[in-house]
């Protein structure tokens, strides 16, 4: 990946947001542990901008884990002290609420920090279009990204598809002391989907996910994921969920996305199921079956839902639904499509700063 011969004074980066539809394993001893299915999709995102500066500024929403992730950069990358940035978060999907919004948060500054300072790291530096001032980003990209503000420690989804978008199978972390890259999990699949295909996204209002220490406690204490709970997971996502992602036979590949967030939520029910919003989640679940949805799914701990759509129309049908329901006053509802392209950086002009 070719690097251009100057760097910009400042740039803006736009993210795509991550939902998790499960794990495959973990805690088996020997088994690869966090792997899983994700989707990706346009909104809602990070938005921000960065601009040279001799010290850290950073403001808008999530301003100080911004400039953390800033400095974490410097140090990782062995920048001077006077080699910083002035931040500028104009958006970013709620915390530890089942977008990803920390990893995209820590991958759209290291880029904007590795595209304001460039180095001999190529990988880090993304593709870059000259003539449009923009720069994409693909796995090892956001990998070397990641190594610079330490995300990925546990699911890469959310890595894989700020490199590239999709819906993305990765294999999982090597147990500690095996051969290979344990630190990172490999990407098994990506798979573009259709165009038309829509995602509708409802998000309790005004509560968090499990986070944080919570959820450290929660991985410490819950039991191994049985084996063959996995292997039907992987059945699942190899041989139904992923073929008809190909194949653009919706369908089958809604009733998939049911299949697979139903099973695998079911190792995690012993803590899941005690969280405050478990029972409007699961009530939410049953009514879009109810209105015709044909597929939907938590992400991750919650307290997000996804709803597939075969199209635009169908996906404000089922917004409609909910609309006269008794849940419509507890979620704000977006729909969103699935994204095939991952983050964006553009580089700025002073009269695009102004």
């Amino acid at each position: 990946m070719a690097s251009l011969v100057s760097s910009p004074s400042a740039v803006e980066m736009r993210t795509p947001a991550r939902l998790h539809l499960g794990m495959l394993s973990f805690g088996v001893p020997g088994v690869r542990s966090h792997g899983g299915l994700g989707v990706m999709i346009d909104r809602p995102g990070v938005h921000l901008r960065m601009a040279k500066a001799d010290s850290f500024t950073a403001t808008g929403p999530l301003a100080d884990r911004a400039e953390a992730f800033a400095r974490a950069c410097q140090v990782a990358w062995g920048l001077g002290p006077q080699e910083a940035c002035a931040i500028e978060v104009l958006a970013v999907p709620a915390s530890h609420a089942g977008f990803g919004s920390g990893t995209q948060l820590g991958l759209a500054v290291a880029a904007g920090m590795r595209r304001l300072y460039p180095s001999s790291d190529a990988a880090a530096s993304g593709a870059i279009d000259a003539t449009n001032r923009e720069t994409t980003f693909d796995a090892a990209a956001a990998i070397a990204l990641a190594r610079g503000v330490g995300r990925g420690r546990r699911s890469c989804v959310g890595i894989y598809g700020f490199g590239g978008g999709g819906l993305i199978l990765e294999g999982g972390r090597l147990p500690a002391g095996a051969s290979g890259d344990a630190g990172f999990s490999p990407l098994v699949a990506r798979v573009m989907l259709p165009e038309e295909w829509r995602c509708v996204v409802f998000t309790l209002r005004d509560v968090a996910g499990l986070h944080g220490d919570a959820e450290r406690q929660a991985f410490a204490t819950l039991p191994p994921v049985p084996r063959e709970t996995s292997a039907e997971l992987a059945r699942i996502a190899l041989l139904e969920l992923i073929p008809a992602a190909v194949e653009g036979h919706f369908a089958e590949f809604a009733g998939a996305v049911t299949r697979y967030g139903r099973l695998a939520g079911a190792p995690f029910a012993p803590v899941s199921s005690q969280l405050p919003y478990a029972a409007i989640t699961e009530r939410l679940l049953v009514h879009l079956t109810a209105c015709g949805a044909q597929g939907a799914a938590q992400s991750s701990w919650g307290p997000t839902v996804m709803a597939c759509a075969e199209s635009q129309a169908e996906a404000e049908a089922i917004r409609e639904r909910l609309a006269g329901g008794e849940l419509a006053g507890s979620y704000d509802t977006l729909i969103a499509r699935f994204e095939s392209r991952g983050a964006v950086l553009r580089d700025l002009h002073r009269q695009d700063e102004a």
